[in-house]
């Protein structure tokens, strides 16, 4: 099989790495917390989801960890699911019991794959009275041939140069939307120019563009993040290693 990236919608991804089949940050909800509504179909219905091998989840935010979505996973098959530590109880509740909690810079080798739990710079609270600001993590997916970076949220930080001069990374599944009104969101997420010095920082050979054009979480339009990252791609003279897929839509690399 090619390895190939394929954007289901907002944070997540379809990757596959040979026959391994990760999906990252799986959400199908009309709505995130029946507040945000969802403006753009998934790019892969449900029930043509292929079976999946590792489920991730970056974080325990109502748009990246969906429980109604990850229950309707556990029911499909047997499927790993790889969360930020102290994050088990979601996966139970969901009714996984192939659970893996990693903390950062932890590590999970099985079948000829290795994911590593890498830093992000984000505060996830699931309710807007709680004091415990969970752990947030991107991850690494190393194959003997293939590396691939899936970020997760997160705001830009010096560990962008660190996994840069730790892994030669092919492909980066950088989050490009949702940073309006830009004093909220500095911390949080990535503004398209930032996500563009965090590629050049990564030395990456491709980026994939995620987070961007599915539910209304912000004061931006829904269409501006992508060409706001064309502008600065061009101006960087990386365009060429921009791959801006709606849902749907697969990079083969």
């Amino acid at each position: 099989m090619p390895n190939s990236i394929t954007l289901v919608n907002h944070a997540t991804v379809l990757i596959r790495l040979g026959d391994i089949v990760v999906l990252t940050d799986p959400i199908y909800s009309r709505t995130i917390s029946y507040v945000f509504p969802r403006v753009q179909k998934a790019g892969i219905p449900f029930s043509d989801l292929p079976a999946v091998d590792y489920i991730l989840i970056s974080h325990h935010d109502y748009d990246h960890l969906n429980l109604k979505t990850l229950r309707r996973l556990c029911q499909r098959g047997s499927a790993s699911i790889i969360l930020p530590k102290g994050l088990a109880p979601y996966a139970r509740k969901a009714g996984f019991d192939r659970i893996v909690e990693l903390n950062v810079w932890q590590e999970f080798k099985s079948a000829g794959l290795r994911i590593v739990s890498v830093p992000a710079k984000h505060v996830s609270k699931r309710k807007a009275l709680d004091d415990n600001r969970s752990a947030c993590c991107g991850y690494v997916l190393q194959t003997d041939s293939r590396c691939v970076y899936f970020a997760g949220d997160t705001g830009y930080g010096d560990f962008f140069q660190e996994l840069g001069d730790r892994f030669s990374i092919d492909v980066a599944l950088l989050p490009i939307g949702a940073y309006k009104p830009y004093s909220w969101f500095k911390d949080l997420h990535l503004h398209p120019t930032a996500a563009t010095q965090a590629f050049l920082d990564l030395r990456a050979k491709h980026l994939v563009p995620i987070h961007w054009g599915t539910f209304w979480i912000s004061d931006e339009p829904m269409d501006e993040p992508p060409v706001l990252l064309r502008h600065e791609a061009e101006r960087r003279s990386v365009q060429d290693q921009v791959h801006i897929l709606r849902n749907g839509e697969q990079f083969v690399f």
